[in-house]
């Protein structure tokens, strides 16, 4: 008898009155009580209506309670019986959605979503990273969607690896160049060379292709590495006085060398792109060597080359440098240098301090002054009336020379102008 009524209490210690359910006439639980399934059923009917766009009332289940006695364990969540009331059709879904920045972009178990999340950021952790996250507001939820918008989504990992911006291309037109390219996308030159690495330029032709705005990723990965490496130390320059030296003359007196440093930085990466680099600590460990530089203090004499080139004499340009129809048919078809006309007398200068090497006549330039400027340039003075220096003589700058005229193979005054650096003709109008 005692173990009958111990029986019987246990029983209804572990047991109790609880409401059943059935979906179209099949038995699927028991909840605690008829308010939990008002609960379930109203929270299918309010979430189903908003995911399909009309009020739903249970067009496809049969709902249906009865008084039922079962386990204490035995009975089932309000989640559990929405889950099942949902399970009877095909019209929507009780599942977990993936958003990112508030988008639905994917969904599945919750195992699943989170799992695939991090695989997405073990993309972008090494042995060195000490943090790593996404930079959009993510959240897993259990919600109500109708079932053709779970069919649209792709799978989780496809949809990680989607982009909210696709590339954009500008195919290149006529008369178009880099900068202009740049400037219409609101760019520098070298921020569109980085979406085009490996382009030049300098050369870019018709229908080329060009990405003016990457693709922006559905889902960035920000990580930070700490990284421990060697840095140059910038060796400084010291410049020190030498008056055996011209002024604007130098010499390296001792070379620079860079000295090496030990660096720990913490390396930002956005989608595994660099972004900042914060260096936490740098010890030198060579020490860098100074450079030092002689300069020059003596003052120049001002028969010496400056280095730059003053115009012979005033006029007008009546031939420039290279091709050309012969003048006269007495001209070369080949010109060295350029014509500048004048009248007869016409002062003749010196473009640049230097020694005369060759003061008289030759051939088709007539009276000819040659300067040798001491810096690998020499200049000739052709078609002069007359010659004001000798050989030897030491000019400067701006310094008569001769007087302009029309003597060897010449048609009317001018003067005949040439630079020559190391012995080969170039064109003045680019020294002058």
């Amino acid at each position: 008898m005692a173990l009958a009524v111990f029986g019987g209490v246990s029983f209804a210690q572990n047991h109790q009155l609880a409401t059943g359910v059935s979906v179209n006439g099949t038995y699927v639980g028991a909840v605690a009580n008829p308010d939990v399934f008002q609960q379930a059923s109203a929270f299918v009917r309010t979430s189903a209506s908003e995911a399909l766009g009309y009020d739903y009332n249970f067009e496809n289940e049969a709902l249906s309670t009865h008084p039922v006695i079962v386990a204490n364990d035995a009975l089932i969540s309000e989640e559990a019986l929405v889950d099942k009331i949902c399970d009877a059709n095909n019209i929507v879904n009780y599942t977990y959605v993936l958003e990112v920045n508030g988008q639905a972009v994917a969904s599945g178990s919750e195992s699943a979503l989170e799992n695939a999340l991090k695989a997405k950021l073990s993309e972008y952790r090494t042995e060195n990273t000490i943090s790593v996250e996404f930079t959009s507001p993510i959240s897993i939820s259990r919600e109500i969607i109708s079932a053709d918008e779970q069919r649209s989504f792709a799978p989780v990992e496809d949809a990680l690896d989607a982009t909210s911006q696709e590339e954009v291309i500008y195919t290149v037109q006529a008369g178009d160049t880099w900068s202009e390219i740049a400037a219409r996308y609101d760019m520098s030159s070298s921020e569109l060379l980085a979406l085009n690495p490996g382009f030049d330029i300098d050369k870019i032709w018709l229908d080329q292709e060009l990405t003016v705005s990457a693709a922006v990723p559905l889902l960035s990965v920000k990580s930070v590495e700490r990284v421990e490496y060697q840095s140059a130390v910038p060796y400084e320059t010291e410049w020190v006085d030498d008056s055996s030296m011209y002024q604007g003359e130098s010499r390296v007196l001792t070379a620079g060398v860079d000295g090496v440093a030990n660096v720990t930085a913490n390396v930002t990466r956005l989608d595994g792109t660099e972004t900042g680099r914060d260096v936490l600590s740098s010890v030198t460990v060579t020490e860098p060597v100074t450079r030092v530089v002689a300069v020059g203090t003596k003052e120049r004499p001002k028969t010496m080359a400056s280095g730059s080139f003053s115009w012979p004499t005033s006029g007008r340009l009546t031939s420039t440098f290279g091709g050309r129809r012969s003048p006269g048919g007495i001209g070369s078809t080949n010109h060295k240098g350029i014509d500048i006309a004048g009248s007869r007398g016409q002062a003749i200068k010196a473009a640049d301090g230097g020694t005369v090497t060759y003061a008289g006549w030759m051939g088709g330039y007539g009276y000819l002054v040659i300067i040798d400027h001491g810096n690998g340039y020499q200049t000739y003075y052709g078609h002069n009336s007359k010659l004001l220096v000798n050989v030897g003589t030491k000019v400067y700058k701006g310094q008569q020379i001769a007087k302009m005229g029309s003597t060897g193979n010449s048609t009317g005054n001018h003067c005949h102008f040439e630079i020559r650096k190391y012995g080969t003709s170039v064109n003045p109008l680019n020294y002058l």
